[in-house]
């Protein structure tokens, strides 16, 4: 199938954005906006978004990639950026390129979880989520930064040493993210590498809010995915999701 790579520079606020799209010869109806975390440009830890788009792309999936205001080639400072408007430039821009789309998944990395589900809850067109090793608020607002870090790096060693927390309850969703999911109608994908020390913690919050979201587990995998049989894991349970309704 022939593909086409258009670069696009589209405003969010007072910011142009910079981005690429992958349109197929004859595109599918269901497209894919990627939204890096806040430490990844639009081609993702070792290349994984472009490897994916372009897989993807080869099967008739649109798919748009892009630099957050303050990343990479888009204009604007990171302490200002809005998620949401970012979001909202970014999906008007790749109906516009590929207007045989009728629904978008966003592709989600880390701690771009929490924007993907605030705008996906407001956007109809917005079918499915596919959260890559999803970062969640690790603790209660009244937790220092230190116990959070113990708690993402070695939460059995906190747990030996505050006895008192042993066998306490995961930590709950904050309220507007937790009423974002119980709005959000859509499909949603779990890819977790099992070497992330936030693995457990992360599914048992997100599944107690869905329980019908697919799970997927990549047997010993960091969690920026890093070796290339990790990738390619990725990339195919992606794809099959992302075809399977």
């Amino acid at each position: 199938m022939k593909l086409e790579q258009r670069a696009l520079r589209f405003s969010s606020g007072r910011n142009a954005l910079i981005g690429i799209v992958d349109v197929p010869e004859r595109p599918l109806v269901r497209g894919l906006l990627v939204l890096a975390d806040s430490r990844q440009y639009r081609t993702g830890s070792h290349r994984q978004f472009t490897l994916l788009a372009r897989l993807l792309a080869g099967r008739g999936v649109a798919v748009m990639r892009f630099d957050r205001s303050g990343a990479g080639d888009s204009e604007g400072r990171e302490s200002e950026r809005s998620d949401d408007s970012d979001l909202a430039a970014a999906m008007k821009e790749f109906f516009i390129h590929v207007p045989e789309m009728k629904e978008s998944v966003i592709l989600a990395a880390g701690d771009a979880t929490r924007a993907a589900a605030l705008y996906a809850a407001g956007d109809p067109r917005v079918t499915g989520l596919a959260l890559f090793n999803p970062e969640l608020p690790p603790l209660e607002s009244g937790t220092t930064g230190a116990l959070r870090y113990i708690h993402r790096l070695a939460p059995e060693l906190l747990r030996r040493r505050l006895p008192g927390l042993r066998g306490a309850p995961p930590p709950a969703l904050p309220p507007e993210l937790a009423s974002a999911f119980d709005a959000y109608s859509g499909h949603i994908l779990l890819v977790l590498g099992s070497a992330d020390p936030a693995f457990e913690r992360t599914a048992r919050l997100l599944e107690r809010r869905r329980a019908h979201c697919r799970r997927v587990e990549i047997a010993g995998a960091d969690v920026g995915f890093s070796r290339s049989d990790w990738r390619e894991a990725v990339a195919a349970a992606s794809t099959s999701w992302l075809t399977s309704w």
